[in-house]
């Protein structure tokens, strides 16, 4: 899991209050002196403006919501007493425009001027809370012009359909704190296991004798100082009152990210910790798994197993979990195709045959458009503390409270921000209890891009102020303009294709995609930095390619037709030297592969396995048939048939670059496929 000290997704500053209830909808009328966020119900996307653009005549879109100005708008009467209103965003003072009478005309930002086509009235639609804008140039409403989530799909003039797509959710923009909830002290740093690294993730065992942490960006890791974190653990002999030196935990320890999530059992028998740890002594960051404790009953294999959940996936890397100690509940935070924005909470419950079920979403009022993660209840089942860069106050990742309502698992009261004590302009994430319920351990970075420590604070009783500090106001990220045309890479014709743009490194959660035109062409406003860009179109393998935004960029991007015969090299699947175990980045790569082939039924694939030429060549040649057999198990564990996945092995017969050095040795070290049907 990337660090998600440093996976930020732009710094959020308001939360959102949701107006819901039918009976309410009649009467309603926006505050004026209100910002309101705008929310598409088909897609969970905001009503935004093309790269937060401040010009006249720039198209409104749709995107993730973010909190950024563009998307923050007030509802101005356009005259006293009217029915309709001036939509006015709050980064440019220009106001929602439709350019034209015709349907599917675009809608863009322009000074107003008083014009019909300037002016909106809000009708009740769909759902309770949802609304129709209709302009009363046309009567036509405010759509967005395809059923997808697509970050930059047009917004348009469509006539009212009563459509998902022509649905708004309106979102007053406040920050949430409840002044009668008991609050906590000032926070105390726990001086003996703060490094200059970052130490995240506080577990505490039941007798609050022991605690585990992780550690980042720190030398004395396994992997040294990386991204990836390591296990380490401090005992305490007051019982919690101060901790001696950490350790590191090498029997969990891989050169990959490891971490404990929870202590189980009413003794604390065993630990929950990320990843898979193989047969072989590999290990995947991908899932999570159950082990005993020193001195707990061990499994028969003595490794950690891994549990097994049903469609278990995530389309990103930066996965957090919680299980309770009775092991009836997994927290997960993942992001999955129900998803409202990036990672959101899920829950899972043992079944019958010791299995976990599906991962079920918490809903909508828990989980934001943003980026929800690290979440522990509370003893009494029903109290979830959680991060969020969605639900936001004063700057980057808060820590928030809400309480199950019902046993759906769907019902949450309004996320609370935990307030100034604990929250801060910096990274404040991992929240959990001790086991008396007096003190909170959690992680922290005091400034937005410091590193985290751990800190300690008392359930204060004494309330947060009623008056806090005004939001801190985040530097936005500078963003560029990329464009670029999908091409057949045979004929060069144009292709209508998807394409996402992927933020590489750890320093914000960024992922954003386009369709291109008829023309093949397509456009990004992306913060600067570096992106990998996936593209798939119908007929067409995925291709892949790698960009870092500096300014403004052009590239041509070609795929090969989805034909028999027709291969494509898998870059991102590499494997340690030696080994048939995948390196961390291959898990994105052999979901995307395992979507394509699950959307493709009728499409069977050769797997073909290549190393480098270190060792002796008939080793190698085993060792190329053993990768691309544990892709093919990785594969058929994500629901393809195995009778559809052939496979073979090159040994290091087909370099494709130099074995001289370990740079583009490593390259060799690869898997590729070849449709075969």
């Amino acid at each position: 899991m990337p660090n998600p000290l440093l996976c930020l997704l732009l710094p959020l500053l308001l939360v959102l209050s949701p107006l819901v209830g039918q009976a309410q909808q009649a009467g309603f009328q926006p505050d004026e002196n209100a910002w309101y966020g705008l929310v598409a119900r088909g897609s969970g996307r905001s009503l935004d403006i093309t790269g937060s653009s401040a010009e006249a005549g720039v198209p409104a879109v749709q995107w993730e919501f973010t909190h950024a100005p563009s998307q923050q708008w007030r509802f101005v009467r356009a005259a006293a007493g009217s029915e309709y209103y001036r939509i006015e965003a709050k980064s440019s003072g220009k106001c929602l425009t439709v350019e034209k009478p015709d349907e599917n005309a675009v809608i863009t930002q322009r000074p107003w001027t008083g014009g019909f086509y300037q002016q909106w009235k809000l009708v009740p639609a769909g759902p309770a809370g949802s609304w129709q804008l209709v302009s009363r140039g046309n009567d036509k409403c405010a759509a967005v012009a395809a059923s997808d989530k697509f970050n930059g799909t047009p917004i348009v003039a469509q006539r009212p359909m009563n459509r998902a797509t022509q649905q708004w959710r309106l979102f007053k923009l406040h920050l949430n704190l409840d002044a009668s909830q008991t609050g906590f002290g000032p926070a105390e740093p726990l001086k003996a296991l703060n490094t200059p690294g970052n130490e995240l993730q506080p577990v505490l065992a039941p007798d609050g004798k022991t605690l585990y942490l992780a550690r980042t960006k720190f030398a004395g890791n396994t992997e040294g100082s990386t991204d990836s974190g390591d296990i380490w653990v401090s005992q305490s002999a007051d019982e919690g009152q101060t901790w001696g030196p950490a350790s590191r935990l090498d029997a969990l320890n891989t050169q990959q990210n490891n971490g404990v999530m929870a202590v189980l059992g009413p003794s604390g028998s065993h630990l929950l910790v990320r990843g898979t740890y193989d047969r072989d002594g590999g290990f995947r960051d991908d899932g999570v798994s159950r082990v005993a404790r020193a001195g707990g009953a061990k499994s028969k294999s003595g490794r950690p197993e891994a549990l097994t959940i049903r469609n278990y996936y995530s389309a990103a890397a930066a996965t957090t979990f919680f299980q309770s100690a009775d092991e009836k509940i997994l927290l997960l935070s993942l992001e999955r195709g129900d998803s409202f924005g990036g990672n959101d909470l899920y829950v899972s419950f043992p079944a019958a045959d010791g299995t976990w079920t599906e991962p079920r979403n918490l809903g909508g009022v828990l989980n934001s458009p943003g980026f929800e993660f690290a979440p522990w209840l509370d003893p009494d089942g029903k109290t979830l503390y959680f991060s969020s860069y969605g639900h936001a106050g004063y700057g980057s990742s808060d820590i928030f409270v809400s309480t199950r309502l019902d046993d759906s698992w769907t019902a949450w009261s309004e996320p609370r921000n935990l307030g100034p004590s604990l929250n801060t302009a910096g990274f404040d994430a991992y929240f959990m209890l001790s086991p008396d319920g007096k003190q909170a351990y959690y992680a922290a970075a005091r400034t937005p891009n410091g590193p985290a420590d751990l800190y300690r604070a008392t359930a204060s009783g004494v309330a947060p102020p009623d008056t806090v500090p005004p939001p801190v106001v985040p530097n936005v990220a500078q963003r560029a303009l990329f464009t670029g045309q999908v091409l057949d890479a045979k004929t060069r014709l144009p292709v209508v294709a998807e394409v996402k743009a992927i933020r590489m490194g750890n320093d914000i959660a960024f992922n954003a995609t386009s369709r291109t035109d008829a023309t093949g062409r397509f456009q990004f406003t992306l913060p600067q930095g570096p992106y990998r860009l996936a593209v798939a179109g119908k007929g067409y393998l995925t291709a892949t390619d790698t960009v870092r935004m500096v300014g403004t960029l052009t590239r041509e991007l070609l795929l090969v037709p989805a034909a028999v015969g027709a291969s494509l090299d898998l870059p991102t699947l590499i494997f340690a030297q030696g080994k048939a175990s995948l390196l961390p980045a291959s898990y994105a790569e052999l979901n995307r592969l395992a979507r394509t082939l699950t959307d493709n039924p009728a499409v069977n694939i050769r797997l073909e396995g290549h190393t480098d030429n270190q060792g002796r060549a008939e080793l190698n040649q085993q060792l190329s048939e053993d990768r691309v057999a544990e892709v093919r198990r990785y594969l058929v564990t994500r629901g393809v048939a195995e009778g559809r996945i052939s496979t073979i092995g090159f040994g290091g017969t087909k370099p494709r670059a130099s074995n001289a050095k370990e740079e583009t040795r490593k390259l060799n070290r690869r898997v590729e496929f070849t449709i075969t049907k």
